[in-house]
C-alpha cells in the first residue's frame, strides 16, 4: 500500500506530465497563429503607412473613480519596428501623470491577449484604411503651402550662393 508521500509524488508527476503534453500542443499552435500574424504583418509592412492606428478588445471604467483600463489591437512602432501590436492601458483622467500603457510586438503580446484580437483583425485593417485615407487628405490639403515654403527657401539660398560667388570674384568688396 502506498503511503501518502508517494501517493502525492505520484499526483504530481502524473499532473506534471499531463501538462507537459498540453504545453507542447499549445505552443505548437500558437506557433502558427504566430506564423499567420509575421505574414499579416509582412504585407503591412510593404504597404511602408506609418499610420498609428489602435482598435479596442475589451476596455472598462469606473465612474465613481475615473480609474479605466483597456486592451488594445493595433499597427504602430513598438520598440522601433511598425507592426501589428497589442498594448495594455491603464490610468485615471483625473491624473494622467499616473497613466500607464504597456506595448508589444503581437507575438510577443500575452497569449490571453493575442486570442482577444484575432476577431478584431478586420477592424483594424478598415480604420487603418480609413487613417490612411484621412492622412493622405492632409497631405494634400498641405502640399501646396509646403512647396510655396520650399520655393522661397530655394530662391533666397540661390540668391545667396549668387551674391557670395560675386563676392569671391570681387575679393569680398562692395561695389
Amino acid at each position: 500500500m502506498p503511503t501518502e508521500r508517494e501517493s502525492l509524488s505520484a499526483k504530481v508527476q502524473s499532473s506534471y506530465q499531463q501538462l507537459s503534453a498540453v504545453a507542447a500542443d499549445l505552443n505548437s499552435v500558437s506557433d502558427e497563429l504566430g506564423k499567420c500574424i509575421a505574414d499579416l504583418d509582412a504585407a503591412l509592412k510593404k504597404l511602408n503607412l506609418g499610420v498609428t492606428k489602435w482598435v479596442e478588445l475589451r476596455a472598462n471604467d469606473d465612474p465613481r473613480t475615473g480609474d479605466y483600463w483597456g486592451e488594445e489591437l493595433g499597427y504602430a512602432k513598438v520598440g522601433g519596428k511598425w507592426g501589428i501590436a497589442l498594448r495594455k492601458v491603464r490610468g485615471n483622467p483625473n491624473w494622467p501623470d499616473d497613466d500607464d500603457s504597456e506595448e508589444w510586438p503581437f507575438n510577443e503580446g500575452p497569449r490571453e491577449l493575442r486570442l482577444a484580437a484575432i476577431q478584431k483583425i478586420p477592424e483594424l485593417l478598415n480604420e487603418l484604411s480609413e487613417a490612411a485615407t484621412k492622412m493622405a487628405a492632409n497631405v494634400r490639403a498641405k502640399l501646396g503651402g509646403a512647396q510655396e515654403v520650399a520655393a522661397a527657401v530655394k530662391q533666397v539660398a540661390n540668391q545667396s550662393k549668387g551674391d557670395r560667388a560675386s563676392d569671391k570674384m570681387t575679393g569680398g568688396q562692395k561695389k
